[in-house]
């Protein structure tokens, strides 16, 4: 099961919201803090001319071996989740989500490119994600990301993105993840738009992907 932790609430001024920083995927699904009191936080989320400072330049490797980087996505509005394959539940529910609200938003789903990053790259290979995409439910077309460490620790910081071992004696690997549980959407520009967390029903996500397809992204 998977434990949701609580971080800090980061107001993004110039934009009107409220972005509600989660954790993720060990322990109880019902506590709300690590053991250890510890609560997970993102990095510092800023505004810059009005915009979100979510986002930035990366360079990974996708599920079919191929070099990336964040311009080879550009043209279209992308979702992105932070997460790894081996996530119980937190993860698989997030990314299920995702696909039900790309499929209730019929034509304007073709206008969003669904992406995965990891943040286990030590376990999630290319040839694992490849298998991890196909799950049943996901969206079509997803898109999974690895890389070095080095790599995923850009990735992170440029989406302010959470993400640290926990230790976890029932898994195999003997450890488990905690990470931010939020779907960031960008615009086809690259441009920070929206945010989707846990409590985003796929009917309101669904509403929002095509009020922004509408207004053109």
């Amino acid at each position: 099961m998977s434990r949701i932790i609580f971080g800090r609430n980061v107001a993004i001024f110039g934009l009107g919201i409220v972005l509600l920083t989660l954790g993720a995927c060990s322990g109880d699904k019902k506590t709300e803090a690590r053991p250890n009191g510890q609560i997970a936080q993102s990095g510092p989320v800023t505004a810059v001319s009005g915009k979100a400072d979510i986002g930035g330049a990366y360079e990974l490797v996708d599920h079919n071996g191929k070099t990336v980087t964040d311009k080879d996505f550009l043209g279209k509005a992308q979702l992105i989740f932070f997460g790894f394959a081996f996530c119980p539940d937190v993860c698989p529910t997030a990314l299920q989500k995702m696909g039900v609200a790309l499929d209730m938003s019929g034509d304007a789903a073709a206008d969003y490119q669904p992406i995965f990053i990891t943040v286990d790259p030590t376990r999630d290979t290319p040839e694992m994600l490849a298998q991890f995409v196909t799950a049943n439910g996901f969206p079509d077309g997803l898109v999974a990301l690895t890389g070095t460490q080095a790599q995923i620790d850009q990735a992170k910081k440029a989406f302010k993105v959470y993400g640290a071992k926990a230790d976890d004696p029932a898994s195999a690997a003997g450890y488990t993840f905690d990470h931010t549980s939020l779907i960031y959407m960008m615009d086809k520009n690259g441009e920070f738009l929206d945010v989707f967390s846990h409590r985003t029903t796929a009917q309101d996500m669904a509403n929002r992907l095509v009020q922004h397809q509408k207004a053109g992204f």
